[in-house]
């Protein structure tokens, strides 16, 4: 009986133990997107897996992990302008009116992700919609075991020039360039869907 009354003392003890002392040693850790706003877990770390780069800040006890925008804007040189618009020409096989932009999506292996956009009918539904302001490339790299098809709208920089150009810091497998008309473009570093590529460089 003794040993009883022990026992129920010890459990209404423990039930009544602030819960603040359960959490003291344990820290806590948020997921934000770019714009600060809170995501979860699952959805940052699908992002990492997309190539977004992160930062994250320790304030009051809390740790934030957020994405950082996965994109950078430039500007290239009436004379840049023109060399990066003939080089496309020389890949692609044909000349290519100067009142265009241009979307190249960039991809170092054959894989789904590029039987995925071949097959990608909005984004070519878009560019179909436009054949007078945009033309889109999807781009295999030198050594990507890509075969060209031009029917399909694929081909392949064999003189890498575009990741050496622009993507040499990249170790992803997938790049995005759009160049517009003005010799403004930008550029998106991983598994990026190449609709939002074309319409960021656009809209946002």
């Amino acid at each position: 009986m003794k040993n009883f009354k022990l026992i129920i003392l010890f459990l209404i003890s423990f039930c009544f133990v602030p819960t603040n002392t359960f959490g003291q040693n344990a820290k806590k850790v948020k997921y934000a997107d770019a714009k600060g706003v809170y995501i979860s877990e699952k959805k940052f770390n699908e992002c990492l897996i997309a190539g977004y780069p992160t930062q994250t800040i320790v304030e009051d006890g809390i740790t934030v992990h957020f994405l950082s925008q996965n994109f950078i804007v430039g500007q290239l040189t009436q004379v840049e302008n023109e060399q990066v618009r003939l080089m496309i020409e020389k890949i692609v096989g044909y000349d290519i009116d100067r009142n265009k932009a241009i979307g190249i999506h960039l991809y170092k292996k054959n894989d789904k992700k590029l039987q995925h956009d071949i097959k990608y009918k909005r984004y070519w539904r878009w560019i179909k919609k436009n054949p007078k302001s945009i033309e889109g490339f999807l781009i295999g790299y030198k050594n990507s075991g890509i075969v060209p098809d031009p029917g399909k709208h694929v081909y392949v920089d064999t003189y890498n020039f575009f990741y050496n150009t622009f993507f040499n810091i990249s170790e992803l497998d997938y790049n995005h360039v759009v160049f517009k008309q003005d010799g403004t473009f930008k550029l998106y570093h991983g598994n990026y869907d190449i609709l939002g590529a074309i319409d960021g460089a656009f809209y946002k």
